[in-house]
């Protein structure tokens, strides 16, 4: 086997090559260790200022809730004269009266309810929560109208959980009919 030499050029060829391993050695610690670290520096930076920007946000929110507390519970206070909760006394006299407003509605809107299931009432803060499983069978417009009706309503109700589907049967001004299934939640206070 032949060896081989083991010279370095030398003179300018020798001082050009030593230059140009030395800035590849720079460039190679910048890219693989500087670069890096100040990505990440700017990150940090960033989500630093991010989360100084949310605590003096939160600060400014921290002197608004005194007051908004004191407003609610000045609502609370005057919920029964407004008609924003549900009356009654105990969860069925208030499922009954929520009941009843349905029907009054679905009325009003042009249809009956088909099925109305009271559900098990749940201790929301200091009010019950009463909750109501109701079908009706009608037409869209019908529909959309009994909805409207039961978000604007007073006392005040909330639609959840709604599932529709076709049906069978035909309204009496000839549009085809919608089998709708939702929930409707009202308020009342609860006993002390």
């Amino acid at each position: 086997m032949m060896a081989l030499p083991h010279t370095l050029p030398d003179g300018r060829r020798g001082q050009a090559l030593a230059a140009a391993l030395a800035i590849l050695t720079a460039i190679m610690l910048w890219m693989g260790t500087a670069m890096p670290l100040i990505g990440w520096y700017e990150s940090r930076a960033a989500e630093l200022s991010q989360q100084q920007a949310l605590a003096v946000r939160m600060k400014a929110l921290s002197t608004e809730i005194p007051a908004l507390r004191r407003a609610v519970s000045a609502a609370g206070l005057r919920a029964d004269d407004n008609q924003v909760l549900l009356a009654g006394g105990t969860d069925a006299i208030a499922g009954a009266n929520l009941q009843s407003a349905l029907q009054n509605l679905a009325s009003q809107a042009g249809t009956n309810i088909d099925s109305a299931e009271l559900l098990p009432a749940q201790q929301s803060g200091a009010l019950r929560r009463i909750s109501m499983q109701v079908s009706v069978t009608a037409s869209w417009p019908v529909l959309v109208a009994l909805l409207q009706a039961i978000g604007t309503a007073r006392p005040y109700m909330l639609v959840d959980q709604i599932s529709l589907s076709n049906s069978l049967q035909m309204v009496p001004d000839g549009a085809r009919s919608l089998q709708a299934s939702f929930t409707v939640t009202g308020f009342r206070t609860a006993a002390p």
